[in-house]
């Protein structure tokens, strides 16, 4: 999370793993579920007089762009080609060799290749710290809805990952990766956590969706309880991963999906099939195979 003053010298917010940003009333409105008027009031009762002039300002009625700008469609179909041209040699190989996803599965995702805006110009709000690796996000009917970008020098971006503003589009909170081939309707769909752990499970023929980031296990599990058939929870293995199971566990178990499991990883999915390379498809069938059913523990217990 980033915390700055703007040109007109007021503070302002911008987290990087929801794409939200704002205010303080905007951050006190996504933290306590409040409408613009109740966080107002809010903050009014424990800080002090809000200008009335701010007042009318953030009530003022908002028109959040309804899907992605045709700016984004731009610069995500230029990425794209940017990709397999000489100039995306470095970033195919850090997907291809060290991400260990085939070429396949990276043309039917629609991945790209962002060299930063000296040489790919762009309008504001569209991700500017490149270069990096651009991952598009799919509905559950296969359209794009959202872009990221996935920096390959994270140190020298400040951040791994960076999304546009909510002028080019809202952040969703699962993506569904589109398989180079028809997944095994033998093998449950793996919940995973990213879209780069999603699509290295299609590499295996099996069905996945990614949360975007693990703070979206709250907004996600509507959808996900509304998937026909068994669910293996394979998110990253850390605090932030075992706080997003243990939501999935519990809130699917309220909604009565008990055909839930959960897999233990040594890190991530990604990290399992560097482990394994061409052996990784069998090794993750058969990780799934003996994936546990979670049990209900308590709220705040370890996620098993």
């Amino acid at each position: 999370m980033s915390i700055f003053t703007d040109r007109s010298g007021v503070q302002r917010w911008t987290c990087w793993a929801t794409g939200r940003s704002g205010t303080a009333i905007d951050l006190v409105a996504t933290a306590l579920r409040l409408d613009v008027g109740d966080a107002i009031t809010w903050l009014n009762d424990r800080h002090g007089q809000i200008p009335a002039a701010v007042r009318q300002r953030e009530q003022a009625p908002t028109h959040p762009t309804p899907g992605p700008s045709a700016a984004l469609h731009a610069y995500t179909a230029a990425c794209q080609q940017l990709l397999w041209t000489r100039a995306g040699r470095t970033a195919l190989g850090w997907l291809t060799d060290r991400r260990c996803i085939d070429r396949a599965t990276l043309r039917a995702n629609r991945v790209g290749y962002d060299p930063g805006p000296a040489r790919l110009p762009r309008p504001r709000g569209l991700p500017f710290r490149g270069p990096g690796v651009v991952l598009p996000t799919f509905d559950q009917a296969g359209q794009l809805v959202y872009v990221q970008v996935r920096y390959l020098d994270a140190d020298t971006a400040g951040r791994k990952y960076d999304n546009p503003s909510a002028v080019h589009g809202t952040k969703p909170p699962l993506s569904w990766p589109r398989p180079s081939q028809p997944p095994s309707t033998s093998s449950p769909l793996l919940i995973c956590e990213g879209t780069l752990d999603a699509m290295t499970v299609t590499t295996a023929g099996i069905a996945a969706v990614a949360l975007i980031a693990a703070g979206d296990a709250h907004q996600a599990v509507a959808a996900i309880a509304a998937i026909d058939g068994p669910l293996v929870i394979a998110v990253d293995n850390d605090p932030a991963g075992h706080s997003a199971a243990r939501i999935l566990r519990d809130r699917l178990l309220d909604a009565g999906r008990g055909d839930v499991a959960a897999l233990t990883l040594p890190g991530d999915v990604n990290e399992l099939a560097q482990r394994t390379g061409w052996r990784f498809p069998a090794v993750l069938r058969a990780a799934v195979r003996g994936a546990h059913t979670p049990r209900r523990l308590t709220r705040s217990g370890p996620c098993p």
